[in-house]
């Protein structure tokens, strides 16, 4: 595997767990950076926030999972 492969797969798993502690769990979002930073992926909380709101790639993932959780279930 790729080096860039690997940081895509990184940078997809980073988004969706942000998603879980911050759509899902609702958790405060300064709490979920400082959580991702310490406990999951070890890098600074304003790096993952400009992965998450300024990778186009990521922010499009990023919508993706909120809009099939605004999905109503039948």
């Amino acid at each position: 595997m790729r080096k860039s492969d690997r940081i895509n797969k990184r940078n997809r798993r980073l988004v969706h767990k942000f998603y879980e502690l911050y759509g899902v769990k609702r958790n405060r979002i300064d709490d979920v950076l400082k959580e991702l930073e310490e406990e999951y992926f070890f890098l600074d909380q304003d790096y993952i926030y400009s992965l998450i709101f300024y990778d186009k790639i990521n922010y499009e993932y990023y919508n993706q999972l909120l809009s099939k959780s605004k999905q109503p279930t039948s």
